[in-house]
């Protein structure tokens, strides 16, 4: 089975409220057609496991929490070159995905280009519903995404059917 060069990976403990965002952002776009070169994955809290889903692939979007010490409900995108190699992560997650990337540069399998959408949590406690400050945001996330999908589309699929 051929891997699809772009994949949306939404990461989140949807026990802890607001954490888990990334994972209704994908079940969310679960319900309508994506373009035929994207792939859309849940990928929980699996950390270092990610690295399979993301090794080799064109472009990565990644949705998640970010604790930026702004506003409940702010917006960022950011590349993981924009994260200070600094160990100082906000969960386990978080670690994973940075780290994953990483680990498939040194492996030369990291994606050409990833890019993260956050949303600056309101609440990370047990619970299995996003705050209403952070589900408003959904539609403006799954919008981000799919710029960024699009941008991807543009330049990723000339070069895939001439292969």
């Amino acid at each position: 089975m051929s891997r699809k060069p772009i994949l949306i990976l939404g990461v989140g403990n949807t026990i802890q409220t607001d954490d888990g965002v990334g994972v209704h952002v994908i079940e969310e776009m679960r319900k309508n057609p994506l373009p035929k070169d994207t792939d859309l994955f849940d990928g929980g809290t699996l950390g270092y496991d990610l690295l399979g889903a993301i090794e080799g692939r064109k472009k990565v979007i990644v949705i998640d929490t970010v604790k930026g010490q702004q506003s409940p409900g702010t917006l960022y995108k950011f590349s993981p070159e924009d994260v200070p190699n600094d160990n100082n992560y906000d969960s386990l997650h978080q670690l994973g995905i940075i780290e994953a990337i990483r680990l498939a540069g040194l492996q030369n399998k990291a994606p050409d280009l990833t890019v993260i959408i956050g949303v600056e949590p309101e609440i990370i406690d047990w619970g299995l519903s996003l705050t209403d400050t952070v589900k408003k945001k959904i539609p403006r996330i799954i919008e981000m995404v799919m710029e960024e999908v699009n941008i991807a589309t543009k330049t990723i699929s000339p070069k895939i059917s001439n292969n």
